[in-house]
């Protein structure tokens, strides 16, 4: 390649072919990143998908030092949202408005900046909040339907020699896809909220149409949440419990006034009936590709430990745990909650039927953490709940 007497260059039009085994790493990162696309959108991992794209990016290049800013609407600047080699300092100071610094002159001219030597290149010495070390520097914008979202940078190459237009290519590559994604996710995202919108608002009706279990629902999504995180599950499996748990009575929509707001007890021809809602919510949910994971919730929230429970008789690991939960937490708020054809059983006759009720309805494992998350919360109000540890 010829080399220039140009300190920097905003635009590189030299066509070095990549080795294969640069190419390789470069499909390799395009797939990681292409992974992202579609199959983890019910998942809060977007801070892992920004990690990644920095690591793979900074990888490829041979760099110790790179970084990902993306636009917020909001404040209308440039925010570091992943990084590695910088100050937490840096990353936490520094925003830059459209125009500022170099990635926001990348942001603001749509165009990649090269410079072999950011001290001497006249475009950027003067101050600056950001303290890059190393002479060569690129930054390329993260473009989607010729819209900017954001800025990849990456300097400080390991072999302390200037990068290439091959490294330029592969990076804008990279740029490239990694924008795809960020903004697939973004919309998947916005999807995604309009459903679970539509279905809270289903969920709303049904309040509306029981009055008698007003606000059951988000109680026992909150109280699943929280039972889950005790038991250390993670959290994308707390998300999909919340959110399932939020609708796990969906079901009971399509379920006969008659039966479902009946002011007594249930004869046996009637309780086939409500057991049919499971069945019915999770042929709803299944439709809809963003809520089929929630389907094991709720299909399954009132199958039995010992397999005594409906509409399949599973029974132990069979039940899925995000169920086992959810199972719990419902039983727990229906016998706080007042009927209209049972009185009202306080916390701690509630929490001795729980306990009573431990490796037959309800996974014994579960039971010992709600006890203990429960008792806590109601202590000062129900001493005698301490002997239920």
């Amino acid at each position: 390649m010829k080399k220039t007497k140009s300190p920097h260059r905003d635009v590189i039009h030299d066509r070095i072919p990549a080795t294969d085994s640069r190419f390789s790493e470069l499909i390799k990162v395009i797939e990681g990143l292409h992974d992202y696309n579609v199959l983890t959108y019910t998942v809060n991992r977007d801070q892992e998908l920004y990690d990644l794209i920095v690591k793979k990016a900074t990888d490829v290049m041979n760099t110790h030092i790179g970084s990902l800013m993306l636009f917020d609407d909001k404040t209308m600047k440039l925010k570091i949202v992943a990084a590695r080699g910088l100050p937490k300092k840096v990353i936490d100071i520094t925003y830059l408005k459209p125009g500022e610094g170099i990635a926001g002159k990348v942001f603001q001219n749509r165009k990649a900046i090269f410079c072999e030597d950011i001290e001497s290149d006249d475009r950027f010495k003067r101050k600056s909040r950001v303290k890059y070390y190393s002479k060569s520097f690129v930054a390329v914008p993260l473009k989607v339907k010729g819209r900017v979202v954001g800025v990849l940078n990456v300097n400080n190459r390991k072999s302390h020699e200037p990068f290439t237009a091959e490294g330029m290519k592969i990076l804008t590559l990279i740029a490239d896809e990694a924008a795809m994604t960020i903004e697939n996710r973004r919309l998947l995202r916005r999807i995604e909220k309009a459903y679970m919108d539509t279905v809270a608002t289903l969920a709303k009706v049904l309040d509306e149409r029981m009055p008698s279990t007003m606000g059951h629902s988000l109680r026992v999504a909150d109280i699943a949440c929280a039972l889950a995180k005790r038991m250390g599950l993670p959290e994308d499996r707390l998300q999909l419990i919340k959110r399932a748990a939020l609708i796990h009575d969906i079901g009971k929509i399509g379920i006969p006034d008659s039966v479902l707001l009946k002011p007594r007890a249930l004869n046996a021809v009637e309780r086939k009936i409500i057991q049919n809602h499971p069945r019915i919510g999770s042929e709803f949910v299944d439709k809809v590709e963003f809520f089929n994971i929630f389907v094991p919730i709720i299909a399954f929230h009132h199958e039995w430990f010992n397999g005594a429970g409906y509409p399949m008789g599973l029974k132990g690991a069979q039940i899925p745990i995000g169920a086992r939960i959810v199972a719990v937490c419902d039983a727990w708020d229906a016998m706080i909650s007042k009927r209209a054809y049972r009185d009202t059983l306080t916390p701690h006759e509630a929490l001795e039927e729980i306990s009573r009720c431990s490796g037959t309805q309800f996974d014994p494992e579960v039971v010992k953490e709600f006890l203990k998350m429960t008792r806590s919360r109601v202590r000062k109000t129900q001493p005698s709940l301490r002997r239920l540890a």
